[in-house]
């Protein structure tokens, strides 16, 4: 049976044999040889990782003992940090930090670098080997070493395990000109359910256009995001497709309930991953939609569980992604396709390109942090001055701004609690973004979630664009219309 699985289209009886011999030849002379004596099983586990991960990122060898430490996971007490986390460039990568977990609350952010896990390095360690030594019982803690982007310097963070529970729809509130606004967080269960919910709100409340923001959104369930995507497209459309060596399948949409169809603007970024690439994918690809941002994350494969040996398992990708147009999600399998580009589906026939990620239909770059203002979220400088001055900031109303004299404030305290150091240039170079900071922190310590979110959206670029864009559309399909 072994031999029939080796031989493939291109190989041989023969060549499938020869492979094992020389296996085999290579552990004969390692055993004996080797300056330092080398257990066998523990030379075959090191083989069979090394051949699975030179794969892709998410193929993985379990040791009986990963094996056994995964079905503790399954029925036991265990916490975790709430990131996710892919491998980008073969680093150990936070994808995004999910909305008020331990990992949010500490300043992780997408992008950022896992360099160490309580002191051990990353760099040859596996994703699940990196997701097991996160987990835990909630309440132990683990520190992180994180390298990031602007910085010169790695820093530990450590953070207190909790029980994660996944809030799908985090925010849903009116913007000006009948624009609703849904913020989808993950595709946990009750997803669809939850957005559905919002819709229904959002359209009773008056609302004639509404965006979807699945920025920093790092997906969840293949089934939920199939829902989501069913509350935008009609009765058959492709949703998106898996495909493997042997087989491919289609998931079209089967709606329940037909909303009347709305002008739509979806904003993603590179924090978008997953379950948020195919909904954003199939609004794109049947011109549904408008897709604002920048480009997604590009994790679109399927992994499928084997087991191996007596108690030895193995989980292997077989099978990718696909847009309803035909695009590969995964960047790793589609880095080559950068320069290719396929025809949507929809009424526009409009050119879309690969490469990996959804490319949006309007580029608008996010919010990019200074060094100091990276620095200053690590020490919880403007966590720990809403709490100190944020009482005097409420006589002054909901909306208000965040003023020099407020900044010089801050700087003081800062200074006084001794909580970083930089120089005037640093200082200049983030001040509007302080500001922009400030007023979040502030705002969340004296109204909560709502006034954060009041906060976040009060000067975001991206969102600005898509109302711009939604704001002239009087049907659907006026989004794509060039002001």
């Amino acid at each position: 049976f072994l031999l029939c699985a080796l031989i493939g289209r291109t190989d041989t009886r023969e060549s499938a044999i020869e492979c094992l011999r020389l296996f085999e030849t290579l552990l004969r002379i390692v055993k004996p040889y080797y300056v330092k004596d080398v257990a066998l099983k523990e030379l075959t586990e090191k083989a069979l990782e090394g051949m699975l991960s030179s794969l892709d990122p998410h193929s993985e060898f379990l040791t009986e003992k990963e094996m056994k430490e995964l079905e503790l996971h399954t029925t036991g007490e265990y916490g975790g940090l709430g990131i996710q986390i892919g491998m980008v460039g073969g680093v150990l990568t936070i994808i995004a930090p999910i909305e008020d977990t331990p990992a949010w609350r500490a300043g992780l952010m997408a992008g950022d670098r896992i360099i160490k896990i309580d002191g051990e390095s990353t760099e040859d360690m596996t994703l699940d080997d990196a997701v097991k030594r996160m987990r835990g019982k909630p309440g132990t803690q683990v520190t992180l070493t994180i390298s990031r982007e602007g910085l010169d310097e790695p820093f530990d963070v450590t953070i207190t395990r909790a029980r994660i529970v996944l809030h799908p729809v985090s925010y849903v509130t009116m913007l000006r000109n009948d624009i609703g606004y849904i913020k989808l967080s993950n595709f946990s269960e009750r997803a669809s359910r939850e957005v559905r919910k919002a819709i229904d709100s959002l359209l009773s409340q008056g609302a004639k256009r509404i965006i979807l923001d699945l920025r920093g959104n790092p997906g969840g369930l293949l089934s939920e995001a199939i829902k989501v995507a069913e509350l935008f497209l009609d009765e058959g459309d492709i949703i998106v497709s898996t495909r493997g060596r042997y087989d491919e399948k289609e998931y079209r949409a089967h709606p329940a309930e037909k909303f009347e169809k709305f002008p739509l603007a979806v904003l993603v970024d590179g924090g978008s991953a997953s379950a948020s690439e195919i909904v954003a994918g199939a609004i794109q690809d049947w011109d549904r939609g408008i897709i604002v941002g920048t480009r997604t994350f590009g994790k679109g494969s399927v992994q499928r569980p084997f087991p191996v040996g007596k108690n030895e398992g193995v989980k292997l990708t077989t099978a990718l992604y696909y847009t309803p147009s035909g695009r590969c999600i995964s960047r790793h399998w589609a880095k080559e396709d950068t320069a290719k580009t396929y025809t949507t589906l929809g009424f526009l026939k409009r050119e879309v390109h690969g490469g990996g990620g959804i490319k949006p239909d309007v580029e608008v770059k996010g919010k990019k942090w200074t060094s100091l203002e990276s620095k200053l979220y690590l020490k919880r400088a403007f966590f720990r001055y809403a709490v100190h001055a944020g009482k005097n900031y409420k006589e002054r109303g909901k909306d208000f701004e965040i003023t020099d004299k407020d900044l010089e404030d801050f700087r003081r305290f800062v200074e006084k609690e001794d909580l970083c150091r930089f120089n005037e240039c640093e200082w200049e170079e983030a001040g509007e973004g302080l500001k922009k900071d400030l007023k979040i922190a502030i705002y969340e310590n004296l109204w909560g979630k709502e006034g954060r979110y009041r906060a976040l959206l009060s000067d975001d670029p991206q969102l600005e664009k898509a109302i711009e864009i939604l704001s002239s559309a009087s049907s659907w399909k006026d989004v794509f219309q060039k002001p």
